[in-house]
């Protein structure tokens, strides 16, 4: 876990310095539960030759005492995909003074993903056709509760229009845990799953299959 923790601070930080914590005033009335902006296609090419980015729209969002849950779809060659992603509200910042902090950064049982069932499932087949990896089984059916590290300056104040960035680190059965970046942005009604290394491909897809 150490060695984890030293590489995902450095990795976040360098993340939070590029991308920053922008907030967007939205004028107008009281947030809605459903979205009314239309999905649109999962994958989007990244910064880096192959990199491949993950855009799902938040089409419903259910506010409990401590957390939102959000429904995220998306289209992959005519179908409908996607996941359900619970997230804390005011997860602590874990960047401080630029400066990563390990002790408030790292936390578990912030984010939880789990699945939507058949949508879910044809997810898990399109990760398999865009990363070019097998993928021949369903979402897991439990939850995943993965190790998350907060690359934000400020803490993650879902109730306002703004993009929060988090790492995450998604636990396999066998191997070592598989890294992404994670976005959620309130003022555009989206999470993007944003790949730091091609060599996570199999991991993600493991992770999410529960095995």
């Amino acid at each position: 876990m150490r060695k984890i923790n030293q590489i995902a601070v450095l990795s976040a930080l360098a993340f939070a310095t590029a991308c920053g914590n922008t907030t967007q005033n939205q004028q107008g009335g009281d947030k809605s539960k459903k979205s009314n902006i239309p999905i649109e296609e999962l994958t989007i090419d990244g910064p880096v030759t192959n990199n491949k980015h993950l855009f799902l729209r938040i089409v419903d969002d259910v506010k409990t005492d401590s957390s939102y849950i959000y429904t995220a779809k998306s289209t992959f060659k005519g179908d409908t995909v996607g996941l359900k992603v619970e997230v804390v509200n005011l997860i602590p910042a874990g960047i401080i003074d630029d400066v990563a902090n390990e002790d408030v950064g790292f936390t578990k049982g912030k984010i939880k993903i789990s699945s939507l069932g058949a949508e879910s499932d044809a997810f898990i087949k399109a990760l398999g056709k865009i990363y070019e990896v097998p993928a021949s089984g369903p979402f897991a059916s439990a939850t995943l509760i993965p190790t998350v590290f907060s690359s934000n300056k400020v803490n993650a104040d879902l109730d306002k229009t703004a993009t929060y960035s988090f790492k995450l680190f998604l636990e396999q059965k066998s191997g070592e845990p598989a890294e992404m970046f994670f976005n959620i942005d309130t003022y555009k009604k989206s999470l993007e799953f944003k790949e730091k290394d091609p060599k996570f491909r199999a991991p993600f897809i493991s992770a999410l299959e529960g095995k």
